[in-house]
């Protein structure tokens, strides 16, 4: 995952401390609430849980980051926007020096951007699964593409960082992904594009999500388009060559790690084999070498970035040719 000059070298002297350390956090996964304001096809998250009411309180969610130090800090969900008391949420955190990634579908965003003020540690991520006609189809949410786009321009407008994630599933089309990227980058002008494979878990229908071989495949065609046309993909490159299949990666669930409002959730975002009342209950009950590919049969198809993006980044700072690729990239 690419971040500002600033915060890549915040988050490079985290992980240099940790230097002997096997399992350390790199990002949290934090849901305030589960509950969303529209029902995408391709969303497990509305399928696992019977009721989605729950809600964090603002004081939960600063205490998160006092409980693990983890650099980065994803707020997901559900929706966040329509959580209460979001801005104090994300004002404590950038008091804490953390690096926020505001996961939104964007219905609100534009309404909230007032509350918020543009801070180089603030992204707001906006979901955006491909051009108009697949990301409506996907969301079950005709024009939602449109109120996307133009939440977009307004949150660049007003001088905030905006990045967006797409999921791309079995009927997706590379060229519409591309196209999407395209428009992004010369219309928009895009600050990233994360990308990421929908594979096949319990949680999701197989006949919309993808096998390992299924995705390599596509993210092949994309690193083509991507590299032609200099678009903005956040994947670092050890994860690119994962994606691809030209490396094995394995599988880091510590290294990106669930709080919802159930409690600290594992082994990762996606599965759950156990919730925990604290993040040292977390570490301490999960154990970590049962999971990913070749361990656990609901891992095998996965390329999420949640798990192994923690494993790319491991791997980096392992190599000198890989750190010095890195840089190049990030400078780029």
């Amino acid at each position: 995952m690419k971040f500002p000059l600033r915060s890549t070298v915040q988050i490079g002297r985290y992980v240099a401390s940790q230097k002997g350390n096997d399992r350390y956090p790199l990002v949290i996964m934090l849901e305030p609430t589960l509950g969303c304001n529209i029902a995408c096809i391709g969303c497990g998250k509305i399928r696992e849980y019977e009721s989605n009411k729950a809600r964090l309180t603002v004081e939960e969610c600063l205490h998160v980051a006092v409980e693990c130090p983890a650099p980065v800090i994803s707020i997901c969900g559900g929706e966040p926007l329509i959580f209460k008391g979001i801005e104090e949420v994300v004002a404590g955190f950038l008091e804490m020096k953390r690096n926020i990634q505001l996961c939104t579908n964007a219905l609100r965003l534009v309404d909230m951007l007032p509350k918020f003020e543009p801070n180089p540690r603030l992204t707001f991520v906006v979901h955006l699964d491909g051009m108009q006609e697949i990301h409506d189809y996907i969301c079950d949410y005709p024009g939602l593409w449109e109120v996307a786009v133009d939440a977009i321009k307004a949150a660049r407008e007003g001088g905030f960082r905006v990045t967006t994630n797409t999921t791309i599933f079995k009927e997706t089309d590379v060229d519409d992904v591309l196209a999407m990227m395209g428009y992004l980058t010369d219309e928009v002008g895009i600050d990233g594009m994360l990308v990421a494979p929908g594979y096949q878990y319990s949680q999701i229908d197989p006949n919309l999500t993808m096998t390992r071989a299924e995705h390599e495949e596509k993210f092949r065609l994309i690193r083509d388009g991507v590299r032609r046309h200099g678009y903005k993909w956040l994947a670092s490159p050890v994860y690119q060559d994962f994606l691809t299949g030209d490396r094995k990666l394995p599988c880091a669930p510590w290294g990106s790690v669930t709080r919802n409002p159930y409690g600290w959730k594992g082994p990762c975002y996606l599965l759950t084999d156990g919730i925990f009342p604290t993040y040292e209950a977390l570490l301490n009950g999960i154990e970590w070498e049962r999971y990913g590919p070749g361990n656990d049969h609901r891992c095998e198809h996965c390329g999420i970035h949640s798990g192994f993006e923690p494993s790319a980044t491991v791997a980096t700072t392992e190599s000198v040719k890989e750190t010095v690729r890195s840089l190049a990239w990030t400078l780029r």
